[in-house]
């Protein structure tokens, strides 16, 4: 490998990933039947179901899993049942040996913790993506060794979350990660077996939007927000706390979930929740595909009452527009060695478009989409087993939209891969 290196660092963003949905043979398939202002979560507990996953593991990544233990509380609260909640979370971080808060975690300032009464179904190991398919297509042979698994059908709805690291049509998990085909496949087979009524997702990464622009369809019963669009960086806050020294959340996932927890759900859309998080994420686009018609999302959280916490709601509100201009000085820890790596991952990529482009000719034509994604993947795996990982270095997310363009340009797969072996060498 050009470098070996094991590293804990720091991003400018939840580089992540990103859920890719390329859907060929999903879109000629009957729509699933949304209706204007019908209720995203059904009125029975029971037939509403979430899957939440932290994509990332060390300390350095402390928000991502931040993130999903205060999402399981908000859902949790708003009555939706354990038993329907799945979680994948690596679960180093509370008691990790850098946390001056034994046993706790916080998504903000308040220091409320959000790591007890949590429920993790998935940890270590077994946050991969491998696992991450089973769950969701209900797997039985999974289902034999007495774990959690996505069990619904088509009067139920489902929700996703994902918060963690990712680049240009692929998702990062502790161990490996998704890629767009691989997610089709994923999603198509949950529309095939009528797994769901209505889907959500919550994407949190940098470039979301790439994940589903042009490629999800509008009749499929999915509604997606993206904390990104699709060639732009996502914001990590609350990242000033001396004695935590990392960042706490990530601006469009404490935005949704503070949204959710504050306001009355009861009569919140999914439209109205996505105004306002896209007003207070400063620093990138959020987005929205999928399903445009206005869903109602309160149903789901029927006879809730909402606190009075707007005292708190406007000093953490406050504090967060604060971390979207002083983030940077987070990077005191960390500068030397992060752009010192950001240069070599710039460098390494630019050598292989050379190499590539100055040596062989594009001989390819007339690739179906599907075709480039499937070229994408296969160099991009490359890439990452004898170059550099997402995981190792979050900076490569920035580059690989250059293995996308030498795939549309008509280079072999042969070529690309042959190129990345001798730079990577």
């Amino acid at each position: 490998m050009k470098l070996q290196v094991i590293l804990n660092m720091m991003c400018r963003c939840p580089l992540l990933i990103a859920f890719l949905f390329y859907v060929d043979h999903v879109a000629r398939l009957d729509a699933a039947g949304v209706h204007n202002r019908s209720p995203i979560f059904n009125n029975k507990p029971s037939n509403n179901w979430a899957v939440l996953v932290a994509g990332s593991d060390s300390w350095i990544n402390y928000r991502h899993q931040a993130n999903v233990f205060h999402a399981y509380h908000v859902l949790r609260a708003n009555k939706i049942p354990a038993e329907n909640i799945i979680t994948f979370a690596y679960d180093d971080i509370a008691n990790h040996p850098k946390n001056p808060y034994k046993g706790q975690v916080f998504n903000d300032y308040e220091h409320e913790d959000v790591y007890k009464g949590v429920v993790i179904d998935y940890r270590g190991q077994d946050v991969n993506p491998d696992i991450f398919a089973k769950v969701l297509k209900g797997d039985k042979e999974l289902e034999k060794e007495g774990v959690k698994l996505l069990k619904s059908g088509p009067d139920d709805n489902v929700f996703i979350y994902y918060t963690g690291h990712g680049a240009l049509q692929a998702i990062s998990f502790p161990y490996g990660y998704l890629h767009a085909v691989e997610l089709n496949d994923i999603l198509g087979n949950m529309y095939l077996n009528k797994r769901y009524k209505k889907l959500v997702l919550y994407m949190d990464s940098c470039a979301a939007g790439s994940l589903f622009r042009d490629l999800l369809p509008s009749d499929v019963g999915i509604f997606v927000t993206t904390s990104a669009n699709e060639n732009e960086e996502s914001l990590s806050v609350f990242c000033n706390d001396k004695r935590i020294g990392v960042c706490l959340a990530t601006e469009y996932s404490y935005a949704w979930i503070t949204d959710s927890k504050y306001k009355d759900l009861k009569k919140r859309t999914l439209d109205q929740q996505y105004e306002e998080v896209k007003k207070r994420t400063n620093k990138s686009h959020v987005m929205k595909y999928g399903e445009m018609k206005i869903l109602l999302s309160g149903a789901f959280f029927l006879d809730v009452s909402t606190p009075d916490l707007g005292h708190k709601r406007g000093r953490t509100r406050s504090l967060v527009v604060q971390e979207t201009f002083n983030l940077p000085t987070i990077f005191h820890n960390y500068s030397s060695g992060y752009y010192q790596l950001g240069h070599i991952v710039h460098e390494t990529f630019h050598d292989i478009v050379m190499d590539v482009t100055t040596q062989h000719k594009p001989t390819v034509k007339d690739l179906s989409k599907r075709n480039e994604l499937m070229c994408f993947k296969e160099v991009f795996d490359q890439f990452q087993t004898h170059c550099f990982t997402i995981q190792q270095v979050p900076e490569v997310a920035r580059y690989t939209p250059h293995l996308m363009e030498l795939c549309k340009a008509g280079y072999e797969i042969e070529t690309l891969i042959k190129s990345v072996h001798n730079i990577c060498s």
